[in-house]
């Protein structure tokens, strides 16, 4: 029998830096002009890779559940030191992104949306979709995962109700994308994935893996070649985008397909050893450590180089785009490591 210990799962530290890596290079082909990625890899694959954003749902999901799920169901959970948690691992850094963009932008409509992402709760707003720090929408969403986490408890309180309140997240995901979200009720530009309600499948899926996690590592555990699994599905993932012929991707159209892949994943990383090499090991524990930092401030750095006119260096083939992707990487790291040892002198 696997001992039923809680322990931090290293693997999940690949799956975030991944995924963090994944969307830094959706967003830079997205925003530039790099002519050789055409056809499917440039207008399907790359551009698929924004469901990653999923994925780290399914993360803070499974996370939050691991870390404080029993807490809140023995009640023994310290709400006051449970949302100051919240608040200091988030809003120093993203505090300093929000400043810098009203430095650059000098908008008094930025100063406005500035202060209420400050407040963390901009995701209650009607249209999560603010200019400064447009990534940050992701944080509105899982804020709000994380200030209604009680409540998700309680609908996770069971695995039965759990399997219900799953299915219940589905359809009223499908009911967003296809009712709720259209222009009988919001404005036009509205993003479905920008609310809680559209999301919540995938935190929910984070809480349900983690009511099963046990179970998953000891079927895991048994099988030689587990990664197998989530490969096959991925293949047949893109063998449909594939076949599908899609022109332009759309990250609204396969949500029931990212579920089933990436809950693959997640389920794999819980359930294999422990020390996976491509998984676990020092590089990924690093970047899976400031994935969110370099995900809220990816933009700034990408931004920066294309000011200094270094995107284009070799052409706007793979070359170029590589660099570019390695550059904001590497931009990234130097301008968190900075950030933290500032922070180190004025403490």
């Amino acid at each position: 029998m696997i001992s039923k210990t809680k322990v931090h799962i290293n693997n999940i530290d690949g799956l975030r830096a991944i995924s963090c890596i994944g969307i830094i290079a959706m967003h830079i082909l997205a925003n530039s002009n790099y002519s050789a990625a055409e056809g499917w890899m440039k207008n399907t694959f790359i551009p698929s890779l924004t469901l990653l954003v999923y994925l780290f749902m399914m993360i803070s999901g499974f996370g939050m559940s691991m870390g404080y799920y029993e807490s809140f169901k023995n009640h023994t959970v310290d709400f006051n030191v449970f949302y100051k948690r919240r608040y200091k691992k988030i809003l120093p850094f993203f505090s300093l992104l929000i400043f810098l963009d009203i430095v650059i932008t000098r908008s008094g409509e930025h100063l406005i949306q500035g202060l209420a992402e400050l407040t963390m709760v901009f995701g209650l707003l009607p249209n999560n979709q603010l200019d400064v720090v447009g990534v940050a929408w992701f944080l509105g969403v899982v804020f709000l995962f994380y200030m209604l986490f009680p409540f998700f408890v309680f609908l996770c309180w069971t695995k039965k109700r759990a399997w219900v309140s799953f299915i219940i997240s589905i359809i009223l995901n499908v009911a967003c994308a296809n009712y709720f979200y259209t222009s009988k009720f919001v404005i036009s530009g509205f993003s479905n994935r920008h609310t809680l309600l559209y999301c919540s499948p995938f935190l929910i899926l984070g809480e349900l893996i983690y009511l099963y996690h046990f179970d998953i590592l000891e079927f895991l555990s048994k099988l030689k070649i587990g990664v197998v699994i989530p490969i096959t599905i991925t293949v047949f993932f893109y063998i449909s985008l594939f076949f599908n012929a899609k022109q332009n991707f759309s990250n609204n159209a396969v949500d029931l397909e990212t579920i089933i892949v990436f809950g693959s994943w997640l389920s794999y990383a819980i359930g294999t050893k422990q020390n996976n090499y491509f998984l676990s090991n020092k590089v990924m524990k690093y970047l899976s450590s400031i994935s969110m930092e370099m995900y809220l401030a990816q933009m700034f750095v990408f931004d920066a180089l294309k000011k200094i006119g270094v995107l284009y260096l070799f052409g706007r083939g793979y070359l170029s785009y590589t660099l570019t992707l390695c550059m904001t990487i590497l931009g990234l790291i130097i301008f968190i490591e900075t950030y933290k040892i500032i922070i180190k002198l004025f403490k």
